[in-house]
């Protein structure tokens, strides 16, 4: 007995100092493992700076619409900007076009202060040209290609290309206008002009005639001989003042005429024929 005792006191006294190391053992395996293995709110190394956030209510997968263009003027009231294109118009499917159905109107755009706008036509005013002139002038555009807009959207073309082809129709009217009537108004108002002048002259002339015999005769000059003499330089201004005076009244009738006769058909059809092509560029475009 005594001597198992003993034997069991000498295998503690030899074991107890490994048991003793043990909770060493532990604590530095434990110190191992958590900086081996992050812990929350714990950082291993440096911080990375994070990416600075622009939306705040943005969720994740869906995208944001770009940030409307900011108008620099004011806009009346119940008008709009001139559109900014961001993207580009969707084409004309015309297997979607159908008979036309009632749509909202479309609001008429209203330029810029100080700038005549006829569809894609814009260009700054001219000084002398007044706001009372100027403003119904765009009012009127603005109306109609307004109205030519809400046409288009109502058989089922894409508001922005209904836009674009409201825009191109007007603004070629007015150049096609221009660059064929102004030249024809021209002629016409030459042709005319040469042409009064002639019938002008012709009649003041003739006015001027009558003048002189009545008031020779009014005063009893004799019509042959030294009365004739007499008579001739005094005559001579008034039938010449005459001719002078019917020739320029004559001229400006018919420059006038002349220039309308010829200037407004031509300025149609031009108009006409510019409003077609730009319509075509603003479908296809």
């Amino acid at each position: 007995m005594t001597r198992r005792h003993d034997m069991n006191t000498g295998v503690r006294r030899a074991i107890r100092p490994a048991l003793g190391a043990l909770p060493l053992a532990a604590a530095i395996a434990c110190a191992g493992v958590a900086q081996a293995i992050p812990q929350p709110g714990v950082t291993t190394g440096p911080a990375q700076p994070a990416a600075p956030s622009t939306d705040s209510t943005r969720q994740p997968g869906t995208t944001v619409a770009p940030p409307a263009p900011q108008v620099n003027y004011a806009v009346p009231q119940d008008h709009r900007p001139v559109p900014v294109e961001t993207e580009p118009a969707p084409a004309v499917n015309w297997q979607q076009l159908h008979a036309p159905e009632p749509v909202a109107p479309v609001a008429p755009i209203a330029p810029p202060p100080r700038t005549v706008r006829i569809g894609d036509f814009t260009t700054p005013a001219p000084d002398a040209l007044p706001d009372a002139i100027l403003t119904p002038v765009n009012d009127a555009a603005a109306g109609t290609e307004a109205a030519l807009s809400t046409g288009l959207q109502s058989v089922g073309i894409n508001p922005s290309r209904s836009d674009k082809i409201a825009a191109g129709t007007a603004g070629g009217a007015v150049l096609g206008a221009a660059i064929v009537g102004i030249p024809s108004a021209i002629g016409g108002a030459i042709g005319g002009g040469l042409i009064g002048a002639g019938i002008g002259a012709g009649i003041g002339a003739g006015i001027g005639v009558a003048i002189v015999a009545g008031t020779a005769v009014a005063a009893g000059v004799p019509t042959g001989g030294l009365g004739a003499a007499i008579a001739a330089p005094a005559a001579v201004p008034i039938i010449g003042g005459g001719a002078l005076i019917g020739a320029g009244v004559g001229a400006a009738a018919g420059a006038a005429l002349g220039a309308a006769a010829i200037g407004i058909p031509a300025a149609v059809l031009g108009g006409v024929a510019g409003g077609a092509a730009g319509g075509f560029l603003g479908g296809a475009f």
